[in-house]
C-alpha cells in the first residue's frame, strides 16, 4: 500500500502564483485532505481535495474558502514523485486557469536533545563519495541495503529510481519492493533518502548503480564523523557483492592483459623476421581489445536481479567465469599464432 506522507509545502506557477500547503488526512492509495493556496495577488483559497496516489498523484478539489470578490473554480492536479522525493506536476481549474507546481515533504520530525544542543550557525557541510567496482545484487541484498540505509533517519523516506520498459520510474522503496517480482533485471538503480539535520541543511544518502557507468555512494551531512562512517559502512556492504576480478579489469585494464602483453614482449625475439613479429604483435593487440570489449559489453558494471530472491552459485559466479574463459581463449589463440609463426620462420 502506497503512503504519500501527510504534510507537503511548495510553490505554484502559471496564471496564478504563490505558496502551497497540503495537509493529507489520508495518504495511502486513496488520498484526501485540505489544500491551502496563498495567491500572491488575491489571497488565501482553501480546497477540499481527494484522489489517488499510485505511480503518480491525481487529485480533484472544491473550494471551501475563497477571498471576497474572487472567483475560484474546481481544481484538478496531477504530479509525479521525482528522484529527490519531491512532487512535480501540473494544475488547472474549471475557470481555465492553470500552470505548474512543486511540493516538498515536511512531515514533522521529533526534536531530540541532541538536536536542541546544536548551534544555529552552520560550521561546515561534509560530503563523502566512494566509487565501487562491478556489483551484483539480488532481491535479498536490496532489502538488506534498504534497511541499513534507513538507519539514522527518523522521517526521511527511501526514494528509488530505476529503468523499466524503456522509461525512468521513481517510487517509494516499499512500493518498489511490492512489484519486485515483475521487474526481473535492472541495469540502473538510484536510492535516495534525505531529511533535515541542522542549519537548514539536509542529511542525504545517495547510492547510484549503473550497468555501463560509475557505481557510487554519496553521503552528505553536517557531522563529519557520521558522513564518513555512513559512507564507509554502505560501501562495505556493497563490496560484499562486488566481483573482484571484473572490478580489477574495469579499473586497471585487467592484470591478465598486462600478462599477455608481457608474454608478447618476451616471446617476440624468438620470431626471426620482422614481418612475422608485426603479425604477432597485431594479433595480440586485437586479442587485448577483444577482452576489453567482452567486459564492456557483456559484463555490466551493475546488475540488479529483483526476480531472484536466493541466487544460485552460478548466478553470482558467472561474470568471473566469463572473464576467465575470455582470457583463456585469448591466451590460447596467441599461443597458436606464435607457434605457427615460429614454425614458418627459416
Amino acid at each position: 500500500m502506497s503512503n504519500l506522507g501527510k504534510i507537503w509545502a511548495g510553490r505554484v506557477y502559471g496564471t496564478n502564483t504563490g505558496n502551497l500547503f497540503i495537509e493529507f488526512t489520508k495518504s495511502t492509495d486513496t488520498v484526501s485532505g485540505v489544500l491551502r493556496f496563498m495567491d500572491s495577488n488575491f489571497g488565501l483559497t482553501v480546497f477540499e481535495i481527494s484522489g489517488r496516489f499510485d505511480t503518480s498523484l491525481k487529485i480533484t478539489g472544491k473550494p471551501i474558502q475563497v477571498p471576497n470578490g474572487v472567483a475560484a473554480g474546481d481544481l484538478e492536479a496531477e504530479a509525479i514523485l521525482n528522484s529527490q522525493g519531491h512532487l512535480q506536476g501540473m494544475w488547472k481549474t474549471s475557470l481555465g486557469t492553470g500552470g505548474a507546481f512543486v511540493a516538498y515533504p515536511h512531515d514533522i520530525m521529533p526534536v531530540t536533545t541532541e538536536m536542541r544542543d546544536v548551534p544555529t550557525i552552520p560550521e561546515q557541510m561534509h560530503i563523502k563519495n566512494i566509487s565501487l567496482g562491478t556489483i551484483r545484487l539480488f532481491r535479498d541484498d536490496v532489502e538488506q541495503l534498504f534497511k541499513h540505509i534507513k538507519q539514522d533517519f527518523t522521517t526521511g523516506r527511501l526514494i528509488v529510481t530505476y529503468n523499466a520498459h524503456g522509461s525512468e520510474v521513481t517510487k517509494y522503496a516499499e512500493d518498489f519492493l511490492l512489484e519486485a517480482n515483475r521487474l526481473e533485471n535492472l541495469d540502473y538503480l538510484k536510492i535516495n533518502i534525505q531529511e533535515h539535520e541542522a542549519y537548514g541543511i539536509n542529511r542525504v544518502v545517495v547510492i547510484e548503480l549503473r550497468a555501463f557507468g560509475q557505481n557510487e555512494v554519496r553521503v552528505q551531512g553536517v557531522q563529519e564523523s557520521w558522513v564518513i562512517g555512513k559512507a564507509e559502512s554502505l560501501a562495505t556492504i556493497l563490496r560484499r557483492h562486488q566481483n573482484s576480478l571484473t572490478s580489477t579489469y574495469k579499473k586497471f585494464g585487467l592484470n591478465l592483459n598486462q600478462i599477455i602483453f608481457f608474454a608478447m614482449l618476451v616471446a617476440m625475439p624468438s620470431i626471426v623476421t620482422w614481418q612475422n613479429r608485426t603479425i604477432f604483435a597485431f594479433v595480440v593487440f586485437l586479442l587485448l581489445n577483444f577482452l576489453l570489449l567482452l567486459h564492456a559489453k557483456f559484463i555490466p558494471n551493475a546488475l540488479i536481479q529483483m526476480s531472484e530472491i536466493k541466487p544460485t552459485w552460478f548466478s553470482r559466479a558467472w561474470p568471473s567465469i566469463l572473464s576467465w574463459i575470455g582470457g583463456v581463449i585469448a591466451s590460447l589463440v596467441a599461443s597458436v599464432i606464435f607457434y605457427l609463426l615460429t614454425k614458418s620462420s627459416p
